[in-house]
This record gives structure tokens, C-alpha cells and sequence, in this order.
């Protein structure tokens, strides 16, 4: 009996999650207090945006966001970097589109425990429109870039963008590094159904995108 409480225990501890917001938009503070009083200890936000007329810039709501949220009594506050991509498009180098947003952490003393690289395509921008090969590529060199600038980062995207981007669920580029994936199906657990990229395993789950405030996405992340 006691070694199975004590197994039951580990179980709960190794599987334990948190549940977390995401943002693209300008959340107020109130709106940020009402979702952690819910349960929702966790804050991402989107710190960069394709911005493809201008080559990629800091998301005008996040210091603001940010800011909010912090007010709100939040202190897991993670980012995320929605990179301007696309052979027509004006873009900024991937190391210079990073150096704007530590730049940003920097001159408001934000503290952001992760950057997420959200890699999905986007049809008003037109990105990740290299083929196949071009965009692993191009993948390939903004990891690189990421992994010089020294943040600790992670990938978002689901098996469906992965698949459109790269022409395959199964091409591996950084399964090193956490995945936070999309999967809309209100299932609030890690379990991955349709593996892809090489993970086995995730970090964080995107399980919906309604929200009672209309302004997040719904989470759940590993603890």
C-alpha cells in the first residue's frame, strides 16, 4: 500500500501540469487578474510579429501586455516571436528580429523566462514560401540564430504547419529544444496523438482558442 501511494505519488509529479494564457493582443490588467484567478498561472505573449511591409518588428502590445500582467500578479511570463518570412517580403535578418526583442527586454526589465518560435504559415504575408527544402533551410538558419543569442527558446506549431512547411510531418529540425504544440480538441493533457517533428514528447499544448475573454488561447503546460 505504501509503495503504491508512493508510485502514485511520482505519477502525479512527473505528469503535473500549469495552465497558461496566450496573447496577440493588447490584454488589459483586469483581464489578465480574472483569467489567474481561474487557474491560469502561466502568460504568453506575442513579443514579435512578421510585420512583413517592415521586415518584422516588437509587437506594439507587448510591453504594454506584458506590463499588465505582471500587475496582475503574474511572474511565469514567456514570449513568443511570430518571425517575418517569405521570398517577397522585406525581412530582417533572423538575428536582427531577435536583437530587437532582447533589446526590448532589456530597456523595460522584462523578465521573460522563454522565447517560443512560432512556425506556422500565414496568407496574408505569404512566409515560409521557399519549398519544401528552402524552408527547412531557412528553419535551420533561424535556430541557428536563436541558438547564438543565447535565450532559451522553444518551437510552436502542429503537425498540420509542420507538414504544409516542410512537406512532412516526419522532418526533424530541432527536437532538442521543447515543443509547444496546437491541437484544438479540448483535451487539457500533454499526450501527443500525432507525433511529429521527432518529439515523442511535449512541453506545452495549445487546447483551444476560446476563451470567456475572447483575447487568449487556452494551455497547458508541463510544470
Amino acid at each position: 500500500m505504501i509503495l503504491t501511494a508512493a508510485l502514485l505519488l511520482l505519477s502525479s509529479t512527473v505528469n503535473a501540469i500549469v495552465h497558461g494564457v496566450d496573447s496577440s493582443t493588447l490584454v488589459s490588467e483586469a483581464t489578465y487578474s480574472k483569467a489567474l484567478s481561474e487557474g491560469f498561472t502561466k502568460a504568453v505573449i506575442r513579443g514579435y510579429q512578421e510585420a512583413c511591409g517592415s521586415g518584422g518588428r516588437v509587437d506594439p502590445n507587448f510591453v504594454p501586455s506584458y506590463n499588465n500582467a505582471r500587475a496582475a500578479g503574474y511572474t511565469d511570463i514567456d514570449t513568443y516571436w511570430f518571425p517575418c518570412t517569405g521570398s517577397g517580403n522585406p525581412c530582417k535578418s533572423y538575428a536582427t528580429q531577435i536583437s530587437e526583442l532582447s533589446q526590448t527586454f532589456k530597456a523595460n526589465s522584462m523578465k521573460i523566462g522563454r522565447i517560443w518560435v512560432d512556425l506556422e504559415k500565414d496568407s496574408v504575408c505569404n512566409g515560409w514560401n521557399y519549398g519544401s527544402a528552402g524552408n527547412l533551410a531557412q528553419a535551420q538558419s533561424l535556430v541557428s540564430a536563436l541558438r547564438s543569442s543565447g535565450f532559451v527558446f522553444g518551437i510552436y506549431s502542429s503537425p498540420g504547419e509542420w507538414g504544409n512547411i516542410f512537406g512532412s510531418q516526419s522532418v526533424v529540425l530541432a527536437n532538442d529544444v521543447p515543443l509547444w504544440f496546437a491541437t484544438f480538441d479540448g483535451v487539457e493533457t500533454l499526450n501527443m496523438k500525432s507525433p511529429f517533428g521527432g518529439w515523442t514528447k511535449a512541453y506545452g499544448k495549445q487546447y483551444t482558442d476560446k476563451s470567456a475573454s475572447g483575447q487568449f488561447d487556452l494551455n497547458v503546460f508541463s510544470s
